[in-house]
């Protein structure tokens, strides 16, 4: 039986070449967004960027929990689960306060009072 944490033995989906790190992560990233999105439609459009935040900053504290027991390296030449927290939280931050801070800046860019 092939050892599941071996990256030499994973094959894209083609079977052409061992997938990096860096894709794996970043999908696994692409994936856990597509999802907490998913959750947020769910939910009155008004409610959408708070519960978007929320389920985004829930998914940093399970990447982080996730490197933290696996050990992995906080600086690494490639992504690390600590690099999906950290994206996940920064998103998640953006999301929940993104509409307030264009509501605050649009009288600044349109030119009004």
């Amino acid at each position: 039986m092939p050892d599941p944490w071996d990256r030499n033995g994973w094959i894209d989906p083609e079977g052409q070449r061992p997938v990096g790190p860096n894709t794996e992560h970043l999908l696994r990233w692409g994936v856990t967004v597509a999802l907490c999105l998913f959750l947020a439609s769910l939910h009155p459009p008004e409610a959408v960027p708070v519960m978007l935040g929320g389920f985004l900053l829930l998914a940093s504290l399970a990447a982080a929990a996730a490197a933290g027991l696996r050990g992995e390296p906080l600086i690494a030449p490639h992504f690390t689960r600590w690099d999906e927290a950290v994206a996940s939280a920064a998103l998640g931050l953006l999301a929940w306060n993104g509409p307030g801070l264009l509501r605050a800046l649009s009288p600044a860019i349109t030119g009004g009072p």
